[in-house]
């Protein structure tokens, strides 16, 4: 209706401008136009308001835009107000056959160019080069009307200003048109493929992780471990690190030298004082509004805070539960977990850049000085901080001046991207076109339509149109982020943000486990796509729901008739081995592999139009044994509210495990896409493709099925997830986590490493 009346309003405009056009100079004209605009302003003023009365909870939207959309709306409104202007002046010079022939060509050619010029394949390239001849063509029959009105009537053709405008209009067109028919020629067409992408991808991931282990699993001894340690990180390892290597070694850990995610995590806190990190570790366990849980350790064992949310207490305890088993070796310090599952701490990339400087000046003295064998005497008694006072020394409501409740608003600005280099796509562009696929956003991770580089996917810098495709980033269900380096230990965490990860409790207490007695052989799987979930993954108001990950799969499932047209790599006949873009019914899939997808229970986490909307768009089954999953051959696992606890037991499974996370946990180090399990892009774009290539095909030079492929996957990924993502593994992270943490946390951290005895 809106749109309606903003079209009458613009015809009403235009006509008026029109009568007006040779009057401009008089005052009254203008007077009459300032009017004009000024009635449309409000008309739409007033509809807006009445939307926000029937809305009220967009109020504090659009009330709160962000700088990036405060900016392209004003770019927007000068541009409109610029355009209106020439088009007025243009009206005294040129024919409205001329404007309109102009306006029409220019504005064909930049939609179409807009649209195509990341995406020259196929249909795309003949749709160019169509409208381009046209516009083209266009621009040049106005050219020549022009010369035969100034022969045959002089005083209806262009002045001379007006001529040079036109042509150097025509001359900009013509360089665009140069410049992208040069890269059409010079660019292979992306949509042939002598070898399919997946093959490709699948031998590179199996050289990758022999790789990885090899360097991961190189020292054979405590001696050559710490020559190792030295190698990578340039200093001297943790005190009581001898412990450390018996205790890995006594669980039957392989892993002994990578733990680069330890070092990135913790390498920021050596650009801060260790008592500074004391202090504001007890400010955060003081003040039980922040959402993070107090855990002591000290005289070998482990204490909980007493004020913690019941609900959430089991984290904290399952934490103790795991440091307990080496808690003996581990000097006095206080830890404050992150309770939700959200991220929590958003360092501007400015301030990062300045604490790193800090840390390798820091860990350059620690290299430099004399190694003293023992930590510290520092009990927590002495740091005083009161969290284990039976009262909180603060209210549980009252706030604190470092964190912001920012739950159930966009995040993805103001938190998930200020992580990022201030020239990074992200930080430049807004996505607005929130319907269009955003083709430069997923090609530096993407070979075809298959996600390659599983590490680079997870990064919000080069992606701004994830902004829209994420409950985190859309609406988060329980956010208090910082902008401060606090020391919060997460269980997961978005690249971008700089939370300390532990393993999970929820996996080390087997919250949710894999009965390996109710599995049955891959190849006596049901040829399915298997997934049942909530709909947990943010809070959902103004509609949200319908950018979320989840919501997205679950639509694209259910909603996607049989007879559409997708577009797949096939072979180009059936013994060919060239492999092309061609358009096959969605039923050609689906004959050959069932999708098998809805949520359960209710819709949740929701203001009550938005479940009723997602109740009334999805249908509800009722809940399954977690034990069923292992029917099917194919199981898809997505984020939820943060990480999904099912992802391990998915992996120990016999079946073969899609994979599509924005957050990150301890162990992706440790694993490799396309050889433990494959990768989905957050857009689902790639899904498609992912059951064509692992299921077949049915028609006519369909795709041949690579089930030996999947097979061999989910088989590598069950063998790799029992021998380094088991309990044992767990705890020989954490107990190298919290060595490496009770240096930093040390007064004399400069002087403290262990040194292998003569």
């Amino acid at each position: 209706m809106v749109q309606c009346i903003g079209l009458f309003l613009d015809a009403y405009v235009i006509i008026t401008v029109s009568k007006m056009a040779k009057g401009l100079d008089s005052a009254e004209s203008w007077r009459s136009l300032g009017q004009l605009a000024l009635s449309s302003s409000a008309v739409l003023g007033i509809l807006g308001l009445i939307f926000l009365w029937k809305n009220p909870e967009n109020f504090r939207w659009s009330s709160s835009l962000d700088f990036h959309t405060m900016v392209d709306l004003l770019f927007a409104g000068l541009l409109c107000a610029n355009f209106s202007g020439c088009a007025i002046y243009l009206m005294r010079e040129l024919r409205l056959t001329t404007i309109f022939i102009v306006a029409s060509c220019a504005s064909v050619y930049f939609y179409t160019l807009k649209h195509q010029v990341t995406d020259l394949s196929g249909g795309h390239r003949g749709i160019f080069v169509s409208v381009s001849l046209i516009t083209l063509g266009s621009i040049g029959a106005l050219i020549q009307l022009e010369k035969e009105t100034y022969r045959s009537q002089p005083h209806l053709s262009l002045n001379r200003n007006s001529s040079r405008t036109l042509f150097s209009m025509c001359m900009l067109i013509l360089l665009s048109f140069t410049i992208t028919g040069t890269r059409m020629i010079l660019q292979p067409s992306p949509n042939i493929w002598s070898i399919h992408p997946a093959n490709t991808l699948i031998s590179n991931a199996r050289s990758t992780s022999g790789q990885w282990m090899n360097q991961a699993t190189k020292s054979k001894s405590l001696g050559e471990a710490i020559a190792e340690y030295r190698r990578r990180y340039k200093i001297n390892p943790p005190t009581n690190f001898e412990r450390w290597y018996d205790f890995a070694i006594s669980r039957g850990s392989i892993i002994i030298d990578d733990f680069d995610q330890i070092h990135n995590d913790l390498l920021p806190f050596w650009g801060i004082k260790p008592s500074k990190i004391r202090e504001i570790t007890g400010y955060m366990l003081e003040r039980p509004w922040t959402d993070v849980g107090g855990l002591r350790i000290a005289n070998k064992t482990t204490t909980l805070s007493p004020h913690m949310v019941p609900t959430h207490r089991w984290m904290v305890e399952g934490a103790a539960t795991m440091i307990n088993t080496f808690a003996e070796w581990l000097p006095d310090m206080d830890l404050a977990l992150n309770l939700n599952d959200e991220s929590r701490v958003a360092v501007p990339w400015l301030d990062m850049e300045k604490l790193l400087q800090s840390a390798n000046s820091a860990r350059k003295n620690l290299q430099e000085s004399q190694i003293i064998p023992s930590f510290s005497v520092n009990t927590p008694g002495t740091w005083k901080n009161n969290f284990m006072d039976t009262e909180p020394p603060y209210p549980p409501n009252e706030p604190s001046a470092f964190f912001s409740e920012a739950s159930s608003v966009d995040s993805f600005d103001n938190y998930g991207t200020i992580g990022c280099s201030p020239d990074s796509l992200a930080r430049r562009w807004k996505w607005w076109n929130k319907k269009y696929f955003c083709q430069s956003c997923a090609s530096p991770h993407s070979l075809g339509p298959f996600l390659s580089n599983w590490a680079l996917s997870g990064s919000l810098c080069h992606q701004p149109d994830i902004a829209n495709l994420h409950g985190f980033h859309l609406s988060p269900s329980a956010f208090k982020p910082t902008r401060m380096l606090f020391p919060i230990f997460s269980q997961s965490k978005i690249p971008t943000f700089s939370d300390i990860m532990f393993p999970s409790p929820w996996n080390y207490m087997d919250k949710v486990i894999y009965n390996e007695s109710m599995d049955i052989p891959f190849s006596q799987k049901e040829d399915t796509l298997f997934w049942r979930g909530a709909t947990s993954e943010g809070f959902s108001l103004r509609n949200t729901w319908e950018g979320m990950q989840r919501q997205r799969f679950v639509h694209l499932a259910n909603h996607t008739s049989k007879t559409t047209t997708v577009s797949l790599l096939l072979p180009e006949s059936t013994h060919s081995t060239v492999y092309q873009q061609k358009n096959v019914p969605l039923s050609n899939i689906l004959a050959k592999t069932n999708v098998n997808v809805s949520f359960v229970g209710e819709a949740t986490r929701c203001y009550t139009d938005d479940c009723t909307a997602q109740e009334r768009e999805f249908h509800f089954s009722g809940p399954v044994d977690f034990q069923e999953h292992w029917q099917y051959k194919y199981l898809i696992d997505l984020d939820g509210a943060g990480f999904s606890g099912r992802f391990l037991p998915f992996l120990q499974s016999r079946s073969l495990v899609f994979r599509a996370a924005g957050f990150r946990q301890w162990f992706d180090e440790r694993l490799t896409a396309w050889k433990h399990f494959v990768p989905v892009d957050g857009r689902l774009h790639g899904v498609w493709d992912l059951l064509a290539y692992f299921g077949g095909t049915a028609g006519r030079n369909g795709e041949v099925e690579h089930t030996r492929e999947g097979e061999k996957i989910a088989e590598d990924g069950r063998e790799w997830a029992r021998k380094v993502l088991r309990r044992e593994d767990m705890e020989v992270y954490m107990f190298r986590l919290l060595l490496e943490w009770g240096r930093i946390v040390d007064d004399k951290r400069d002087q403290i490493g262990f040194v292998m005895p003569d």
